[in-house]
């Protein structure tokens, strides 16, 4: 979540710089040259003033810094651009930009907001430039991928990085829980599922009788990503999609209409409308079965006899999430929570999703919550019981207790001495030039000779 955020702020930034950037070349101060890249001083500030609203601490970065993350985006796209093997197709470049659309309209309210949070006269002219903006940091981090894709850290190096930290300058580290939990979804009636197949077979007629796929996923699909777009998604065999959704795209001909099927979103209806070698371009109509209120008790009631029933000790925590969770994610971990990227299971309290960080915050070890009602990333009711399972207080850095954290940290550390590395040898190729203020900075690459 935290992620998402920062991302959508660096995207906020780079937007208002490419808005403004060619009517303010002449009033506007230049910071540095790269190539055919500029950055200019505005960027620099916008940038920071943006960090600072997020909360960041001014001692975790300065004007110099900021430039120089800027620079080195700027020098990777201009590699990247020269390297056969990096190619950014425009078909998964508009399936980004309508991620993104979908996510700040959520955040303001409307597309109308969006244009005009922006500036924007029509929703085109946003989407050219959102274009531009996702096409270039892509280039750049396929670039960043493939100089640091192979580094990787000894236990010797890890040990010699933690060594060489002053026993005064050891990081405190943040208090760590272990988290399971159990899931309860209500489920619909086998009427209600029947309601929407019956309507879904009645649209695919249509369409095969020629009416618009676009057109009726427009009027009719539940999908709030796709629906304003007639249902429309890009895909490859490892796009982020259920699998469920990839199986019924790929074993399409182009042209054809799927029978009804069914996600954790719903049931859907999909539409092969090009074939791009190993892309694919559907549209999609979502339909979700109505879940009443006599199913919502029903599961309500399902999770807190099985909370009763772990507290009165007939089963662990671990086993009841097993047989009885609806998650597929933690299920078979026995309903453990896991850091998705590094495999952890001991998570940083501070880095939480904020909802979760205020029911675990003050937990106990063993203790167990009461059944909460929440909405799941499908926009369904849930009903989930939490426990923590461990609790490590905050503590001064300990290298066997943390060894995977401080792993963590000499590998970012390794990694941007390569990417310095090789930067260093890309500058003697490229025309670089820093203005004042900053020619006084101290880079970490050599960008001032």
């Amino acid at each position: 979540m935290k992620q998402t955020g920062l991302n959508l702020l660096l995207l906020i930034v780079s937007i208002m710089s490419l808005t403004a950037q060619e009517n303010r070349q002449k009033v506007d101060g230049i910071a540095a040259v790269i190539g055919n890249q500029i950055v200019l001083d505005s960027e620099v500030k916008q940038l920071k003033q943006q960090l600072q609203q997020q909360g960041m601490k001014n001692q975790d970065f300065n004007d110099c810094n900021i430039l120089e993350t800027l620079m080195q985006d700027k020098i990777l796209l201009l590699e990247a651009k020269k390297d056969t093997t990096i190619i950014v197709t425009d078909a998964e470049v508009e399936s980004t930009v309508n991620q993104q659309l979908e996510y700040m309209k959520a955040q303001l309210g409307s597309i109308e907001k969006v244009l005009e949070f922006y500036n924007k006269k029509t929703l085109n002219e946003l989407k050219n430039e959102l274009e531009k903006i996702n096409k270039n940091k892509k280039y750049s981090q396929l670039m960043r991928n493939k100089v640091i894709k192979d580094v990787d850290v000894s236990p010797e190096e890890v040990k010699e990085f933690f060594e060489k930290i002053p026993k005064d300058k050891i990081p405190e580290v943040g208090t760590k829980v272990e988290i399971y939990q159990i899931i309860i979804k209500p489920k619909p009636s086998e009427e209600a599922e029947k309601k929407v197949i019956d309507r879904l077979n009645e649209i695919k007629k249509d369409v095969e009788n020629g009416s618009s796929f676009r057109a009726q996923a427009i009027l009719y699909s539940e999908d709030p990503g796709s629906r304003e777009n007639g249902g429309k998604y890009v895909i490859k065999r490892n796009s982020p999609f259920v699998q469920e959704f990839k199986d019924v795209a790929f074993s399409l001909d182009q042209g054809q209409v799927s029978e009804p099927f069914k996600t954790e979103f719903g049931w859907h209806i999909l539409y092969v409308e090009e074939v791009n070698g190993q892309e694919r371009v559907v549209r999609h109509i979502l339909l979700k079965p109505e879940i009443g209120f006599l199913e919502q008790r029903a599961a309500e009631k399902k999770l807190d006899t099985i909370r009763k029933r772990i507290l009165d000790k007939e089963l662990s925590f671990e086993e009841a999430a097993k047989e009885f969770s609806d998650d597929e994610e933690t299920k078979k971990l026995g309903g453990k929570i896991v850091n998705p990227q590094s495999g952890e299971s001991l998570l940083d309290l501070t880095l939480l999703d904020p909802a979760l960080h205020q029911i675990v915050q003050n937990m106990k070890e063993g203790e167990i919550t009461e059944v909460m009602e929440e909405k799941d990333r499908t926009g369904g009711t849930i009903y989930k019981i939490i426990s923590v399972k461990k609790r490590i207080e905050a503590h001064p850095m300990d290298f066997n207790k943390d060894y995977e954290q401080i792993k963590q940290m000499a590998l970012e550390e390794k990694k941007e001495k390569v990417l310095v590395d090789w930067i260093n040898d890309k500058i003697k190729n490229n025309y670089i030039k820093v203005n004042p203020p900053y020619t006084s900075c101290e880079f970490k690459s050599k960008w001032v000779k």
